[in-house]
C-alpha cells in the first residue's frame, strides 16, 4: 500500500488499485481489556513487594500505575526530568528494547506529581544520583527490558496475586479510566497522558459519559 502511494507522489503510476480494496475491508473492532480495579492494583504492588526475585521492580510498578505513562516513557525517565521540588515530571524520552527515542507522539508534556508519588520519588533517589541516570533500572543497573519484564516479573507477580493477566501497558488504560471516573476533566487527563482529546473521547466515551450532569446556570 505504501509503495503505491509513493509511486503516485512520484507520478510513476496514475492509479492505486489498493484504494477500492481498502474501502471494502472492514476490520472488526477490538474490545479493550478491563482496567485493573483499585483492589487489583494493591494486590499487584503487594505481590512485587513480597516476591524475592522481582521486589526490585516495585517502585517502577507503582510509578506506571500512578502516572499512566507509557512503559517506554517510564523506562526512559531520568532524574533530570524530575523537578528539584519533585512536583513535576517532564516526559519527552522513551526507551523500548534498549532503543532510545522520543515519545510516541513526538511531543513533550509535563505531569503533575501528588504527595504520595513525591514521597516515593524522594525515597528512591540516590544521594549521588547524576542528572542523566535512569530513575528505574533492571537489578543489574541497566535500562529495563520491557519484554523481559512483561514475560517474567509481571506475569509471575500477577499469577501470585491471583489477578487476571493483562499486559503492563494496561496500567495506562487503568490510570485514565480511574481519572475519568473520579470526575477529572477529560481535556486535563488527555494533557497529562499525551493523548489526543478526540482519541480519548472515542476510546473512553463510556467512562466520560457514565454520569452526565447538567450545569446549574442560575
Amino acid at each position: 500500500m505504501a509503495c503505491w502511494k509513493w509511486s503516485r507522489t512520484k507520478q510513476i503510476t496514475q492509479y492505486n488499485p489498493w484504494n477500492e480494496l481498502q474501502k471494502r475491508i472492514k476490520v472488526p473492532p477490538k474490545q479493550s481489556p478491563e482496567p485493573f480495579s483499585k483492589d487489583e492494583i494493591i494486590k499487584i504492588i503487594e505481590s512485587f513487594q513480597t516476591n524475592k526475585h522481582y521486589k526490585h521492580y516495585t517502585n517502577y510498578v507503582q510509578f506506571i500505575f500512578a502516572t499512566g505513562v507509557r512503559t517506554g516513557e517510564a523506562i526512559g525517565l531520568r532524574w533530570k526530568h524530575i523537578s528539584n521540588d519533585f512536583y513535576t515530571i517532564w516526559i519527552g524520552e522513551s526507551i523500548t528494547r534498549g532503543v532510545h527515542k522520543s515519545t510516541k507522539t513526538n511531543k513533550t508534556r509535563i505531569i503533575p506529581v501528588n504527595d504520595k508519588l513525591k514521597k516515593l520519588l524522594q525515597s528512591i533517589k540516590p544521594g549521588d544520583a547524576k542528572p542523566d541516570d535512569l530513575v528505574f533500572t533492571s537489578p543489574g543497573g541497566n535500562a529495563i527490558d520491557d519484554h523481559n519484564f512483561s514475560q517474567r516479573a509481571w506475569k509471575k507477580c500477577l499469577d501470585q496475586a491471583g489477578v487476571e493477566h493483562r499486559k503492563p501497558y494496561n496500567t495506562r488504560h487503568t490510570f485514565i479510566s480511574h481519572c475519568l471516573e473520579a470526575g477529572m476533566n477529560p481535556v486535563v487527563v488527555a494533557e497529562i497522558t499525551g493523548h489526543d482529546v478526540q482519541t480519548l473521547y472515542e476510546n473512553y466515551a463510556g467512562v466520560v459519559c457514565s454520569k452526565p450532569t447538567l450545569p446549574e446556570l442560575f
